[in-house]
């Protein structure tokens, strides 16, 4: 992410602005046909599940009342008292008595007459009761079909394993009534156990006509397009409108509580199933996937089409005002890139006088007081730098001259050895290098000369016993440095570094890999404590402004803050300065200069 901003923000105004509007435009129509696509798409298709659930569950009621009808029957022959007698007198019937067929007959009658009570109230049902002695009631004719090729069915020994409260229930098979097969081909079928006498069993057998069910399909069918099926949770079709799919399997997951998008007959419909009442049946819709929300997604499809080619030509209008508006600020950008390469003389030429017009004329104006500040910005810096260094050539003290030069006379007359040579040599070398102003910069091999004299009269003088080692590569030696930057360092090291004892100064330095120029100076004085040396940074790095730095004592008046200003004013942020000590140890300076081909020019 923070690479595609990186790269954004590299990028002109005029792109910038193309891709916001670009952005603007097409991120609301996408998220309008994202929304109309899906989202609507979503919320019609769980409406139109929720009517397809709503005609299931009338459907479903009309079923419950026809499972009802069959449910009361079946209980009314199991739990009636009468009806228990009846059915117990039928069972001790004496297959082998003379007077059987009368008892059967008349027992049928009586049986008939207790049903009719409540079968001339419910839709028609064929019963059937089948006892252990293939003695059976019926309340169809036996011409039709022999109720017991019921005990051949593979079904039939089921009923056997059921308890006198449970149901078997059969579903949708080919009606068993002869005379009614091209009329209702298909039957739905219960069975039960409804008494147990000694050892014998009596089973319940009902059917109801499959096309009671179907009825009630065709009865919301006929409004729309959807197809109903009644299944059992395999998907075997129970019913439907269609006779010729009863019995086939519907390839879907019917007992998904959730509405599906599935292929029917090649092409995309919304199922939605519903359980039916005393079975594990379902009760499944079938509707058209366009007829739901086919045709209003082509609305909107075709909606947001339209409205993407408006956009479009909005689009390309817009980007080409854009386009226009922005040239004033590319041809600006032209300019500023120009003058970024050294091109001062760079010019915007705008006409006319709006808000750019006028940014452009301003800009010119800058530059062109730009260029006069350079002007005398060089002026003021060259006259800064030679006025700094005629100050600091002209801040040596005249008291410590004169009392080199008198130590000097005074030690000649008393002991007229050759050694005051040296000194003197010392001296008229160190009053000739001040004495020259031509050049405010000079090799780090002449800088390190100077600080060598001026230790060697420093120890005559002061009586010190100080040493001094230079470590210094060749590349390094020539490093043009500023002059007399390294005095007052020393002189530094030398008053405040005394600890009664000889004292030892190193300075090493060398290149870094053609980077910056690395000086370390190092003594084995005194040192400081970490309270000490924290004000000390704290008063060189930040100095208070309102502060003057004086020295009675100093050489040249100014010491290791004044170097650390000057060096910040030669070369800026690039030069570094760290300072170390520990109590007891000594001190270290390390200076960092840097190598830059500006200052060289300035050098020469």
């Amino acid at each position: 992410m923070k690479v595609f901003w990186k790269h954004i923000k590299q990028m002109s105004l005029r792109t910038r602005l193309i891709i916001s509007i670009i952005l603007c435009i097409l991120l609301p129509w996408i998220g309008t046909y994202i929304v109309s696509n899906y989202f609507t798409k979503d919320v019609l298709e769980q409406r139109a599940a929720t009517q397809s659930e709503d005609d299931l569950r009338m459907i479903e009621l009309g079923i419950k009342n026809m499972l009802d009808d069959i449910m009361y029957t079946s209980n009314f022959i199991q739990f009636d008292t009468k009806m228990n007698q009846l059915l117990k007198s039928h069972k001790l019937i004496d297959a082998d008595s003379p007077s059987v067929k009368q008892e059967v007959a008349l027992n049928y009658s009586k049986i008939s007459n207790e049903l009719s009570g409540i079968t001339d109230l419910l839709m028609p049902l064929y019963i059937t009761i089948l006892f252990n002695d293939n003695l059976y009631y019926t309340n169809y004719s036996q011409i039709d079909f022999n109720p017991l090729n019921f005990k051949e069915e593979p079904w039939f020994e089921k009923l056997d394993h059921l308890s006198f409260y449970q149901t078997y229930w059969l579903g949708a098979h080919p009606t068993y009534i002869n005379s009614e097969r091209d009329t209702y081909p298909y039957l739905i079928t219960i069975g039960r156990r409804i008494q147990r006498a000694s050892s014998f069993n009596s089973y319940l057998i009902i059917s109801l006509k499959e096309n009671e069910i179907k009825k009630l399909f065709s009865q919301i069918q006929s409004e729309k397009r959807a197809k109903f099926y009644l299944t059992n949770k395999s998907g075997e079709i129970y019913s439907s409108l269609n006779t010729d799919e009863v019995g086939t399997i519907l390839p879907y997951d019917v007992m998904n509580a959730d509405y599906q998008i599935v292929d029917y007959q090649d092409d995309k419909h919304l199922l939605v199933s519903y359980p039916v009442s005393y079975s594990n049946w379902r009760l499944v819709s079938l509707v058209p996937y366009n007829d739901t929300i086919g045709s209003i997604n082509r609305v909107t499809r075709t909606t947001i089409l339209i409205q993407g080619v408006f956009l479009a030509l909005f689009l390309l209008g817009l980007i080409m005002l854009v386009r226009e508006f922005t040239k004033p600020i590319t041809r600006l950008h032209h300019v500023t890139k120009a003058i970024k390469q050294g091109d001062l003389t760079a010019r915007i030429h705008l006409s006319g006088n709006n808000d750019v017009a006028q940014l452009g004329h301003s800009f010119n104006h800058m530059l062109d007081t730009i260029e006069d500040m350079i002007e005398q910005i060089k002026i003021q810096e060259e006259a800064k730098r030679n006025a700094e260094l005629e100050m600091l050539q002209a801040q040596i003290n005249p008291h410590f001259l004169f009392n080199v030069l008198n130590a000097i006379r005074l030690k000649i007359k008393m002991e007229g050895n050759t050694g005051s040579a040296s000194l003197i040599y010392s001296l008229s070398a160190l009053l000739r290098m001040t004495i020259n102003r031509n050049n405010a910069f000079i090799p780090l091999e002449e800088e390190l000369m100077i600080v060598k004299h001026y230790v060697d009269l420093m120890n005559f003088r002061h009586q010190h016993n100080v040493e001094l080692e230079i470590d210094v590569n060749e590349a390094a030696s020539s490093f043009q440095v500023p002059r007399f930057f390294l005095q007052p360092i020393i002189e530094n090291a030398i008053i405040h570094g005394n600890n009664n004892k000889k004292e030892t100064i190193k300075i090493i330095a060398s290149e870094q890999i053609n980077t910056y120029l690395e000086l370390i100076i190092s003594d084995n004085g005194k040192g400081m404590d970490k309270l000490t040396l924290e004000g000390l940074r704290k008063k060189i790095f930040q100095p208070n402004r309102h502060d003057t730095v004086k020295s009675s004592k100093s050489f040249n008046g100014i010491g290791v803050q004044n170097v650390y200003q000057r060096m910040k004013l030669i070369y800026g942020e690039a030069f570094l300065l760290s300072i170390d000590s520990i109590e007891g140890e000594g001190t270290t300076l390390t200076f960092q200069i840097p190598v830059n081909k500006r200052w060289l020019g300035c050098m020469k």
